[in-house]
């Protein structure tokens, strides 16, 4: 099939991009800048280093500071005099007004020197100050400046007053020396160690006569190159102190002196940058012109080298651009604000951090920062004091840039960005139609087509930049009135030119008589939005609910159906893959050659996309996505789903951007126009930022009080606290220098957090009430560009235990525990041991009187009642008369019975018969006599063996008499011929009495015998009880605990 025509014009032009050499585009420089308002002491900076631990040091007019990315802390001059004791000296806490992220702003009042500060950064990592009172030595253990070499005298009032005093040039390892350049007397040597004064180079009486000192000096390696005059290079060995003086007809007066390798310097002077051989004793030279405002001729102040093998030259009218392998100056810097036309541009120093950034120090306008691994996106802005919301954008094929605002008419500005003009009606009344400019489009080399709200649109010709107004032509239509909101314009290959009126979709076509103007096409109750021809000439329309296209061969219009409602097309784009691209007010919405749909991008399933208003969508020379929309601009790369946002922090005009002001370049650059300006950028220049930033711990907290420490928290590596200072706040500081704003830190407590913590916009961890343990936090983080640094900084925090929980306190208290327990079991045990003796003592006094009672009975009524008994026995012998000798019958059986009791009694008194085994022998022993005279046989069972039981008297009595009325009632009632006694001893002691009688009638001896009541009665006095059976005779059992 053969090409059409407009497929050949596109083509043609694609072709025409892609020839563009990239080397035409100069390198884009965009600066950061700090000022006073950034925290800045002063805004003339003298001098720019990094330390060791990688903050940035900046010396300025008055005192100088210490910049970590967000905070400069001030380190001044004491104003109680030089005499001060840096070991006293003051420190105050403030918070910074310009840190949003509540970071700690310290101003310190310590250095020795009051003006003329330079650093130099030793073989040691050590950082030393010169000033007008000497050299200082930075102390970063406790961040103070301690002085090592004071000189407070002057030659002249000039040193005195305006004239650098010291200027560090370096070491001589060989000899331990630190040469330092002294411009009104010569050179010093010092110490290396000490810092003391070993001797002084004067300057050779062949300058001195002359009245001439260096105007330039370096050292490198052996030797230290001077410039006394022009045309004439001297170098000074230092072991030797011999002069050699090359002729060089390039140099001028006052040249800056820059090592480049060991074989080369550079000399950078007024109209020539030189290259000396100092191996060959040759030189290249650039001759140059360059003039300021003023007509003065560019003077060189600083030299430094980048990492692109450019030499930067700064003077008195910014920055030279040098490449040393090409020997040519491929860029002139003389504005270091993005969108002003010029800044005060004065240059006194210049220096490349480890990450490559370099930073421009200006004489009364701060400090600027070029980062080249910064995405860099170039800044459209107008200087005026309007504002500058842009409505569209396009870029002419001779690289001007024209801009259309609301309410302003257009901005213009210069290729490379410089802002050129503003035409509006406010300056040029009746230039245009109408005030809001909102689509521009080529329609040749010469004429651009703008459109303007209600209808209005013209020609504007570049060249004389007058606009022809065509909005006649179109009224000529007979048009209702239409609500015109979006008004687009768009140039079609086949040379018409497609724009909108409400819903009406129109078109300007050439004729005989300029442009005629006729409708292509109505969409009834739409809102049109936006046009879009792709490249096989298919077209598109998009309104504020719908989606429409046209076939490039057919001539109707269809409704293409939308997965989404209320769906707002706010641009159209198409990739190679044929895929529909849709900015709309719910997202990115991608419809396959089918048109269903392939991928929505939005908030809710893309965390990487930040909101959901698009308003434009363009694709680069990659045929990557990028959107704008209200939170700043999203690349997305569609094969992986890889979201990442750009926002102000970034560079953007804002994070806000507007409808239809987008455009894509030949040359590739994009643009997105938003409510304070336009972002344009190339992205094929966009490369991920390699360097990954080092977090440093800046400050340490404990119950929101500064930690007290010899040492600089930032050094520290093990802190140990009180269990009562639990409380904690640490203070970090990721430490890469090319976006600050857009590193990202994460941290964790281990002990305390689970997993890593993404820090947001804090910069301060804080833990309360931390318990007694071994801590260990741990911070890292990464840069502009997410590219992590995985070797986290670490702090070992450790909570000391209360002493009540150590384990010596516990030991201690231990020991003290089983004392105590020991003195008071001692006492407790002498107590028993003494209640135990006391009990003893009672028992063998009772024992002792129950002894002699039942002595004194069996002596005295034992005695007496057996002399009753006799007597008796006698006179009843002797009286013949049978009445009488019955009663003393009685009174003989009476007595007999006494002394039978008094026997059982003075048994149960008598202590030693207090055992278990004597109890039933003695109930044996009655047993066998009471039932032998009974003529009742009997048996006595007992157990073999007998536990060792001790049994009151009292015990024992009333046990024997319960046994004794048991058989008593055997042998006055029963009348039985056998009794079995059996003895049974466990836990308790069980006694059974059976008999072979006649048994009882229960119902009869409960009403009138009281033998079984006191056997029940006797039992219960011991705390046993009594069972009473009878059945095939009488069975007795008694059960008496022996506890």
């Amino acid at each position: 099939m053969r090409p059409t025509f407009h497929q050949t014009i596109i083509l043609t032009l694609w072709f025409l991009a892609i020839l563009v050499p990239a080397s035409a585009q100069e390198r884009t420089y965009n600066f950061d800048s700090y000022g006073v308002e950034n925290g800045l002491s002063q805004s003339s900076i003298s001098g720019v280093i990094q330390d060791e631990e990688g903050f940035l040091w900046i010396s300025t007019f008055d005192g100088i500071n210490r910049f970590d990315g967000y905070v400069f802390n001030e380190y001044r001059y004491s104003p109680a005099g030089p005499g001060v004791d840096p070991g006293t000296m003051e420190e105050r806490v403030l918070y910074s007004s310009v840190s949003q992220q509540g970071r700690a702003m310290i101003k310190s009042f310590g250095l020795l020197g009051t003006r003329s500060y330079s650093f130099y950064r030793d073989s040691r990592a050590q950082l030393l100050l010169a000033h007008n009172l000497g050299i200082s030595l930075y102390d970063r253990y406790k961040n103070n400046f301690r002085h090592v070499f004071v000189d407070t005298a002057y030659i002249n009032e000039a040193e005195r007053d305006f004239i650098p005093k010291f200027q560090i040039l370096g070491e001589d390892q060989a000899t331990q020396t630190l040469w330092v350049w002294r411009p009104l007397k010569g050179l010093y040597v010092l110490d290396n160690i000490t810092y003391e004064l070993k001797k002084t180079i004067l300057y050779p009486p062949a300058f001195t006569s002359k009245k001439l000192r260096p105007v330039a000096i370096t050292k490198h390696e052996n030797n230290i190159w001077m410039v006394f005059e022009k045309e004439q290079l001297v170098k000074m060995d230092i072991h030797t102190a011999r002069l050699t003086t090359y002729c060089l007809p390039t140099l001028s007066d006052k040249p800056i002196i820059k090592i480049l390798n060991s074989d080369s310097l550079l000399l950078a002077s007024s109209g020539h940058i030189t290259i000396f051989d100092t191996k060959r004793n040759k030189y290249t030279d650039l001759p140059y012109q360059r003039f300021n405002e003023l007509q003065e001729p560019f003077l060189p102040t600083a030299v430094e080298l980048d990492d692109r093998g450019n030499a930067w030259i700064g003077g008195n009218d910014g920055v030279l651009v040098y490449n040393i392998g090409s020997h040519e100056i491929t860029n002139h810097i003389t504005s270091f604000n993005t969108f002003e036309t010029n800044s005060f541009n004065k240059i006194i120093c210049l220096f490349r951090d480890r990450n490559d950034n370099m930073w421009v120090g200006t004489d009364g306008d701060g400090l600027k920062k070029y980062a080249p691994n910064k995405k860099v996106f170039s800044l459209y802005r107008s200087p005026r004091i309007s504002h500058n919301v842009v409505k569209a954008v396009y870029k002419h094929d001779d690289g001007r840039l024209y801009v259309g605002l609301l309410h302003d008419g257009l901005d213009i500005y210069e290729r490379g960005g410089k802002y050129l003009k503003r035409i509006s009606n406010e300056l040029t009344p009746e230039k245009f139609p109408a005030n809001n400019l909102h689509s521009i489009c080529r329609e040749d080399y010469g004429n651009l087509w703008f459109h303007f709200v209600r209808g209005s649109i013209g020609l504007f010709d570049v060249r004389t930049e007058q606009f022809k107004d065509l909005t006649p032509r179109v009224q000529a239509l007979g048009l209702p009135p239409q609500e015109d909101i979006y008004p687009f314009v768009s140039k079609r290959p086949n040379g018409e030119t497609y724009f909108n009126y409400g819903e009406y979709l129109l078109m300007f076509s050439e004729a005989e008589k300029g442009y005629k103007a006729a409708i292509v096409h109505r969409f009834l109750n739409e809102q049109l939005t936006c046009f879009f021809e792709d490249f096989w000439g298919n077209q598109y329309v998009g309104t504020k609910a719908h989606l429409y296209w046209r076939k490039a061969d057919r001539s109707i219009w269809e409704m293409i159906p939308l997965p989404l409602k209320n769906l707002e097309i706010k641009s159209i784009n198409k990739n190679a893959h044929k895929q529909l691209l849709l900015a709309t007010n719910k997202g990115l919405l991608i419809l396959d050659d089918q048109y269903r749909k392939k991928e929505h991008y939005n908030s809710f399933d893309y965390k990487g996309m930040p909101s959901d208003y698009v308003y434009a969508v363009l694709l680069d020379d990659k045929d990557g996505i990028w959107v704008s929309h209200n939170r700043g601009i999203t690349q997305i790369r569609q094969n992986t789903n890889n979201l990442v946002t750009y926002n102000f922090e970034d560079g953007l005009q804002s994070n806000e951007f507007n409808t239809g002001a987008y455009f894509k370049s030949m040359d590739g650059e994009l643009f997105f126009g938003g409510v304070r300006g336009v972002t344009g950028f190339y992205p094929r220049n966009f490369k991920n930022n390699p360097h990954m930033p080092k977090v440093i711990i800046k400050r340490l907290e404990v119950l929101d009080k500064p930690f007290k420490s010899d040492t600089a928290i930032s050094l520290v590596r093990t802190v140990e606290l009180p269990y009562n200072q639990n409380t904690i706040a640490i203070e970090y500081v990721p430490l890469e220098f090319t976006n600050p704003l857009k590193n990202k830190v994460q941290y964790m407590l281990e002990g305390v957090d689970e997993d890593w913590l993404m820090a947001g916009n804090q910069s301060v961890a804080r833990y309360t009430n931390l318990r007694p343990g071994n801590y260990t936090f741990k911070v890292k983080a990464c840069n502009n560009d997410e590219v992590w640094n995985m070797e986290p900084t670490t702090l070992q925090i450790i909570i000391k235990i209360p002493f009540w929980q150590s384990l010596w306190f516990r030991f201690l208290l231990l020991l003290l525990i089983l004392g105590i327990a020991y003195y008071f079991s001692a006492l407790y045990l002498d107590y028993k041991i003494r209640n135990e003796k006391l009990k003893l003592e009672k028992e063998q006094a009772v024992d002792q009187e129950r002894a002699r009672i039942s002595s004194d009975m069996h002596d005295d009524l034992g005695s007496g009642l057996s002399t009753i008994r006799l007597l008796s026995e006698i006179a009843k012998r002797k009286i013949k008369e049978p009445g009488q000798t019955k009663e003393i019958e009685r009174i003989s059986e009476a007595a007999g019975e006494l002394v039978d009791k008094m026997s059982e009694i003075i048994w149960a008194m008598n202590s030693s018969n207090d055992s278990l085994a004597n109890l039933i022998a003695y109930m044996r022993s009655f047993a066998a006599d009471f039932l032998e005279h009974a003529h009742i046989e009997h048996h006595f069972i007992i157990p073999d063996n007998i536990p060792n039981v001790k049994l009151s008297g009292g015990t024992r009595r009333h046990i024997y008499l319960a046994v004794k009325e048991s058989l008593h009632n055997v042998v006055k009632h029963s009348k039985a011929t056998e009794v079995i006694i059996e003895v049974k001893v466990f836990k308790n002691m069980t006694i059974m009495i059976k008999d072979n009688g006649k048994g009882f009638d229960p119902e009869k001896v409960r009403l009138f015998g009281n033998g079984l009541k006191n056997i029940e009665k006797r039992m219960q006095q011991v705390g046993g009880q009594a069972d009473i059976i009878s059945q095939n005779g009488t069975t007795v059992f008694l059960d008496i605990p022996l506890n």
